[in-house]
């Protein structure tokens, strides 16, 4: 099997991440605390935004994991990057490392405490959406970045037990 640039797979996952990314960017950009202000905004509104807001960031940093596992060194663009044609500068794999492993760290204050089970928050983000992903990527430290993070994946797969989570005990309910 070889792939090249002109599979369909390969064209289509990668253009797949990045309009994920920019959705994630023009939300961002679209909700500045400047820019609800000036809508007028109330704070309830504002409260809610601000979960909404740590939930993009956090689909984001899980959409650049997965630029950085399939493709390693990125263009790199945030909701601050200039818009236009401009092209993006490259990142280089520790560079996206440390940028993913900073948004979920930041984003992960603002996200809801772990439901387990079906909830009025269904379909949204919450702590342990982070940890997944916070584990994912120090799984693979040692390929990204050549530096285990083993310990750090530990941490966080014991934080997504210790909320409740299990394995479905039913091979064929999967």
């Amino acid at each position: 099997i070889t792939w090249g640039a002109s599979s369909p797979w390969i064209k289509g996952s990668y253009y797949r991440l990045y309009y994920q990314i920019n959705v994630a960017n023009a939300f961002l950009r679209e909700t500045t605390e400047d820019k609800l202000n000036s809508r007028g905004a109330s704070e309830t509104l504002k409260d809610s935004i601000k979960i909404y807001r740590a939930e993009a960031r956090l689909l984001r940093a899980m959409t650049y994991e997965y630029a950085l596992d399939l493709y390693r060194n990125v263009p790199f663009v945030t909701e601050d990057s200039p818009i236009g044609n401009v092209l993006p500068q490259q990142i280089m794999a520790k560079d996206l490392f440390n940028f993913i492993e900073q948004e979920l760290l930041e984003c992960e204050t603002d996200l809801p405490d772990p439901v387990v089970g079906y909830s009025q928050n269904y379909g949204h983000a919450s702590k342990s959406a982070a940890w997944a992903i916070l584990s994912r990527l120090y799984l693979n430290a040692e390929e990204y970045i050549n530096q285990p993070k083993y310990t750090e994946c530990i941490t966080y797969c014991k934080k997504i037990i210790d909320a409740g989570y299990q394995l479905e005990p039913v091979y064929a309910d999967m």
